[in-house]
């Protein structure tokens, strides 16, 4: 199978650094090479890449608006290449797939390959948009979280609390959405609801399923690091090995 891959960094030398290490895996393909926010997002949008390498700082702009631009849009893996100190980078390790610190050399680049196809072997992509979510949460500058949120049901549209809020979960086109004892269906995906959400308060458990921290009841350990959750409305979900290490350090010492 090909991996298109997007190479997004402003500099050159950078760019052909990236294209000559990835020229020793086949299976990688490099669809396009871009320097700014704008080439990026459309060559992300157009070519539809499993895997972007992704620069953190783009002239006057960042890595960050790329992410931000493409949401909704296309969900690829997201392997920073930055220049930024390691205690920066840390910051960043739980969110996403993995990052190269500049100057990076063949066999970490080689180990960089071997998680992209660790990650490319699971079919569930709910985790991408978490991993973007909170990505975008933490970047400094990023719009406030919504207070609110409109719902609609026959007969009229209204706002609700974000704070009443216990649980969402996928339901074809639309999510469901549990608050105050009563569910409001919104024509949206999980992802795109999910991102009006605070990341400290609401975490992603399963691809179909977003949670408050404060509606979880009880927690008991299964097979193999995954767990079963249990909700204060009764409501069992789990909460898979892969999801768990999404969550911020400050929510998964919790559980």
């Amino acid at each position: 199978m090909t991996v298109p891959v997007v190479i997004v960094d402003d500099e050159p030398p950078a760019r052909a650094k990236l294209a000559r290490f990835l020229a020793d895996f086949p299976e990688f393909e490099v669809a396009a090479e871009t320097a700014d926010v704008g080439e990026a997002t459309s060559a992300i949008i157009a070519e539809q890449p499993h895997v972007v390498f992704l620069d953190i700082q783009l002239g006057s702009h960042s890595g960050f608006d790329v992410l931000d631009a493409i949401r909704d849009r296309a969900t690829p893996h997201v392997v920073f290449t930055t220049a930024y100190s390691e205690h920066a980078v840390r910051a960043f390790e739980l969110q996403a797939l993995d990052y190269l610190l500049k100057p990076f050399d063949r066999d970490r680049f080689a180990r960089s390959i071997d998680r992209i196809r660790s990650a490319l072997a699971e079919p569930d992509r709910g985790d991408l948009e978490e991993r973007v979510r909170r990505l975008l949460a933490a970047f400094p500058g990023r719009p406030a979280v919504a207070s609110q949120i409109l719902v609609r049901d026959v007969n009229h549209a209204f706002f609700i609390a974000t704070s009443s809020i216990e649980r969402v979960a996928a339901a074809g086109n639309y999510v469901e959405v549990h608050a105050a004892g009563k569910v409001h269906l919104v024509r949206e995906s999980l992802a795109s609801f999910a991102a009006q959400l605070n990341p400290e308060e609401f975490i992603r458990v399963h691809r179909s399923h977003v949670v408050r921290v404060g509606f979880i009841a009880a927690l008991h350990p299964m097979f193999h690091g995954d767990y079963e959750l249990v909700l204060r409305d009764g409501e069992r979900l789990s909460l898979s090995r892969r999801y768990r290490a999404l969550l911020p350090p400050s929510i998964r010492d919790r559980l």
